[in-house]
């Protein structure tokens, strides 16, 4: 992880390189290793641009940034992994031991602006065309690295995180209360924690010179594409090539690996393919699990525990040696933050997560991991289900094949309705269905979402929740729709954590689910492919059939991760009364905020026999425990601008 950033001046003075160096001054945390700052024009633009890098391969070793071209017509800063180096290089004119960086300069240098589309991998880079007046920006597909920009008082700047930003007078540091209201809501948008700072959405390129900004979307699949490559066993070999592909370009340089696994579909797969590919070499595995002696309540249909899955996992791979993670107590809010926010990231949507993922870093840290593996976004694309299964069909004609699915689906839920819902409701015109939801329908579902946040009732009209929710956006066919809107809010929104995360416990995390050519495979599937023969999920389960144990191939139970939530909440009562009543004193948690659920909440504490069902955990797990951090950084926020405001 290394982090860039830059300043363009289109209005005939030069950039104040003085002002610019506490810009990049910010993001040394992220990059500690190295970099620099680079300045002059540009066509009619005045530009100045910064790195701070981070070694993490043998070719990082060779990187020097700001990269200057021979000839001095190119300037760039990037950070950047390519996952497709060895399909890159025969290509370009570059030596295999040459940084990242280099190559991207290359592809540039003979594609042009369309050098993004043959960048496979996680990217932000910027670079300066002298030669055309302009400066190239651009962010991988999904948004994996961050990258924000600023336009305003006749300046363009960008840089790896918002707070970086902060140090330009023209930015400042007010908070952008729209933002506050939307992380509460678990709503998405462009906004940053500073007004004014967006982000670059991810697949997109911005082009600026002194013509003003130009923004274009270079990778915007179609949901509705399908390529129909044959049977299931062409479709499912098909994506596993491009799984074995994904892990393989993501070993580069990787060092001593790890894995993240629970007893789910799409950590094992990665897991497996990665214990295959490195052996006989060690393979550590890392699962959350409650402590030995738990004994609390999980939802119907769930496992609290999935040790037992991974030790059967395990024993199919010799070289995988698992680790089971009981996350002792701890303080929920003292400390636990405030390091991440340093470097630039905003609060977690999700505070309990940061609890057994803190605790899997620490530990994969400590056992000499250099990148952890993952399968974070497998179940929106690598695994998604095919909901659609029953409409696809029917429009290739296939009666019969419509008839006998219908009927092998009996299983999951009774034939009547699998006709209605899943087959029937889905021809109604897509512009009467969404009619239909912004008249409010579906406000049954709004209610249930909004239950989950803290945000005060009056100002639940402020934030959109059809445009942030892609269940109630029903034009479209929701596996294909979830996948694509998931996979970059999720991802995208919360990228300057995930830089912060890795850049504290210098673990850098890789997940090939989210490889673009994983994704391009398996977002063109068809929807039988996807769901089979009474079977869900069935190309992925199909692809990794010789490779995972049946005890997890076909697993239909779900896991709990930290399951035992409301036990450290429980035995941080304390801190979070502390907590409240710092959020009660301060004005702008109390505009957004609903002071008034958070207190009975308190008063009002749950059992531990209550901590599985919904209601609680929307009330505690996601509603009180979020309020109460996003506050937090309210409040480090405006500290931290105040010792900046201050000589």
């Amino acid at each position: 992880m290394s982090a860039i950033c830059g300043v363009v001046h289109c209005a005939g003075r030069p950039v104040d390189t003085v002002v610019f160096a506490s810009v990049l001054d910010t993001l040394r945390g992220l990059g500690p290793d190295g970099g620099g700052t680079w300045s002059g024009p540009a066509g009619h633009c005045d530009v100045a641009i910064g790195a701070a890098l981070r070694i993490r391969t043998p070719e990082d070793g060779n990187d020097r940034q700001p990269l200057v071209s021979d000839d001095g017509s190119l300037v760039m800063v990037a950070d950047a992994r390519l996952d497709n180096r060895l399909d890159l290089l025969p290509a370009l004119s570059v030596e295999s031991t040459e940084p990242d960086s280099r190559l991207i300069a290359a592809t540039y240098e003979r594609w042009g602006r369309a050098c993004v589309e043959r960048l496979v991998g996680v990217f932000a880079f910027a670079l300066v065309d002298r030669r055309r007046g302009g400066v190239l920006l651009a962010r991988d597909h999904i948004g994996s690295r961050p990258l924000v920009t600023y336009e305003g008082n006749g300046i363009v700047a960008f840089a790896s995180t918002a707070l970086a930003l902060t140090a330009l007078p023209a930015v400042g540091h007010d908070l952008d209360e729209q933002w506050v209201r939307e992380i509460l809501a678990l709503t998405y948008s462009d906004r940053t924690y500073v007004d004014g700072v967006r982000w670059v959405p991810p697949g997109h390129a911005v082009w600026i010179d002194a013509d003003g900004v130009r923004r274009w979307a270079w990778w915007d699949p179609d949901p509705e594409h399908v390529v129909d490559r044959g049977g299931p066993e062409a479709h499912a070999a098909r994506l596993r090539n491009a799984f074995d592909e994904a892990v393989a370009g993501q070993l580069h340089g990787a060092g001593t690996v790890g894995a993240f696994v629970s007893g789910g579909l799409d950590s094992p797969s990665v897991a497996a393919t990665v214990a295959g590919q490195i052996a006989p070499r060690r393979l550590r595995t890392y699962t959350s699990a409650p402590p030995p002696e738990w004994d609390g309540p999980t939802p119907p249909n769930w496992d609290a525990d999935e040790s037992a899955l991974v030790r059967d996992l395990a024993a199919r791979y010799p070289n995988m040696e698992p680790t089971f993670l009981h996350v002792p107590a701890a303080p929920l809010f003292d400390g636990r933050y405030e390091r991440y926010w340093a470097l630039g990231a905003g609060p977690p949507r999700n505070p309990c997560n940061m609890l057994w993922t803190d605790a899997i870093y620490e530990q994969a840290a400590a056992d000499g991991v250099a990148a952890v593996f993952c399968g974070d976004l497998g179940n929106l694309a690598f695994s998604a289900d095919g909901p659609d299964w029953l409409v696809a069909l029917l429009r290739r004609g296939q009666l019969g094949e419509v008839a006998r699915e219908a009927l092998a689906f009996r299983a999951h839920k009774p034939l009547a309705s699998t006709l209605r819902g899943d087959l029937l409701g889905r021809f109604q015109p897509s512009w009467l269905r969404q009619a239909r939801t912004r008249r409010g329908l579906r406000a049954d579902i709004q209610q249930d979402w909004l239950s989950a946040t803290a945000l005060q009732p009056q100002l639940h009209s402020t934030v959109d929740l059809v445009a942030a929710m892609p269940q109630l956006d029903v034009g479209r066919p929701v596996s294909a729709r979830v996948s694509l809107f998931a996979m970059r809010a999720v991802v995208a929104g919360q990228a300057d954590l995930m830089a912060a995360t890795q850049a504290v416990w210098r673990v850098d995390r890789r997940d090939p689910t989210a490889d673009r050519r994983v994704l391009d495979v398996a977002m063109t599937q068809p929807e039988w492919v996807r769901r089979r023969r009474g079977v869900n999920r069935a190309a992925a389960r199909e692809a990794m059939r010789d490779r995972l144990p049946p005890s997890i191939l076909w697993r239909t139970r779900r896991g709990s991760q930290l399951p035992d939530w409301l036990d450290h909440m429980s035995k941080a009562r304390a801190e979070i009364e502390a907590e409240l009543d710092a959020l009660r004193d301060h004005p702008m948690s109390r505009r957004v905020i609903d002071v008034e659920r958070l207190t009975a909440l308190v008063r009002q504490w749950p059992q531990p026999a209550h901590a599985a069902d919904t209601r609680t955990v929307y009330d505690y797990r996601f509603a009180l425990l979020r309020a109460l951090v996003v506050s937090r950084y309210l409040r480090w926020f405006e500290e931290h601008a105040r010792q900046k405001r201050t000589p």
